[in-house]
């Protein structure tokens, strides 16, 4: 999952641009999801109904309806909420979280409107769009081009560089978003930390549990798979 950010203040034209990126996203097939941030608290859950009481004593809960369904967590950081995306979604927008963004190393691009805004722009960012002016067309090329997989700041050095500067040698057009290892699709979790592999490693895994659930019933083709041992020293 590759990941981009749109910051700017209210009223600034995020919310219209994020709308055509994802329609012409979606024009394409590609399986997109978004994140917004609000400081302001929003009535997610109506108190004393079903699905809030429930809340209290489960770590998530899901209301689901004939056309819609919901998951309800407590407050997540966006590491958290990127985390449950990933395997998922070829591509993720999100609004707002500057810092964590920052933090992060998520490339964005920043709205600015009269002028405010412009403090917002920095190493990270792979356009500042005046007052609405912007082309489209070339924002796509821009997503196609400067989006990253999120490596958390991992740091493992396989690029060359640590996190943070990898994300400004694509946006100086110096190194490619796949020179990242994480881009082989294969994510190793030992005890909750993400453990970086290099291409010969991620490949060998990628091929023999390919083969391996190939051989399976029921299995197709498979385009994704997630194999999680909650236990290591109590398989036999």
């Amino acid at each position: 999952m590759r990941a981009i950010g749109v910051i700017g203040f209210k009223k600034s034209g995020k919310t219209t641009i994020i709308r055509e990126i994802l329609k012409k996203l979606m024009d394409k097939n590609v399986k997109v999801a978004t994140i917004k941030h609000s400081f302001e608290n929003a009535e997610i859950d109506k108190k004393d109904t079903d699905s809030y009481l429930f809340k209290e004593y489960a770590e998530v809960s899901v209301l689901s309806t004939d056309d819609k369904t919901a998951f309800y967590y407590n407050g997540m950081s966006l590491h958290e909420i990127l985390s449950k995306l990933e395997l998922e979604y070829e591509y993720v927008i999100i609004e707002g979280f500057k810092e964590q963004l920052k933090e992060l190393n998520i490339p964005k691009i920043a709205m600015i409107k009269d002028d405010e805004g412009l403090e917002l722009v920095d190493s990270h960012t792979i356009l500042a769009i005046n007052d609405y002016q912007y082309d489209i067309d070339e924002i796509m090329q821009l997503v196609a081009e400067k989006s990253i997989i999120p490596s958390y700041n991992l740091n493992c050095g396989h690029c060359g560089f640590n996190c943070k500067l990898f994300v400004e040698e694509v946006i100086k057009n110096n190194i490619k978003w796949n020179a990242c290892v994480m881009q082989s699709g294969v994510k190793l979790n030992v005890n909750g930390k993400t453990i970086p592999m290099n291409p010969f490693v991620a490949n060998i895994i990628k091929n023999v549990l390919k083969g391996v659930v190939e051989s399976l019933k029921d299995t197709g083709a498979p385009k994704n798979i997630s194999i999680s041992i909650a236990d290591i020293d109590k398989v036999k």
